[in-house]
């Protein structure tokens, strides 16, 4: 499976300072996949992240290359999940839930999804779950830098 991991900041990134594959050779790649590669396209790679967010509530500028998370963002991109969380724990097993069970892989992946997008900022990376719960400002700015293409 093939995803992307995309560099956002809350200032401009020049192109020089665009991600590369070298930061991501020690600990993701091994623990995350297979191998990182910078052969990919951009813009299609924003696209893609843009189309997937946006319901839950962005302002995307392509000119700036920037995204605004709109107030409400986080509540409304794990709503969801977090219905269907309780829905699974609800139907979970013990023996399922003390295995290495599907179920048990479903509700693990329902609270951080280690296997699609990722965002570097501020010289660590961290799945886009991750992100969104912990770093994430709504009403920020975050210009987008280098798009990585990553593969698990």
């Amino acid at each position: 499976m093939h995803s992307r991991i995309f560099q956002l900041s809350e200032v401009p990134v020049n192109k020089e300072d665009y991600i590369t594959e070298d930061e991501f050779i020690d600990g993701f790649v091994g623990m995350i996949a297979d191998y990182v590669s910078s052969d990919t396209d951009r813009r299609e790679d924003i696209q893609w992240l843009c189309s997937v967010l946006k319901e839950y509530g962005i302002i995307y500028d392509e000119n700036e290359e920037s995204i605004i998370f709109l107030e409400g963002f986080k509540k409304k991109y794990f709503k969801e999940r977090f219905e269907k969380l309780r829905t699974t724990l609800q139907n979970m097993s013990l023996e399922e839930f003390s295995s290495d069970s599907l179920a048990a892989f479903e509700l693990a992946s329902l609270i951080e999804n280690r296997f699609s997008f990722y965002v570097y900022s501020e010289y660590t990376w961290q799945s886009l779950d991750n992100f969104v719960r912990s770093e994430l400002k709504e009403g920020q700015k975050y210009y987008i830098g280098g798009t990585l293409d990553y593969h698990c």
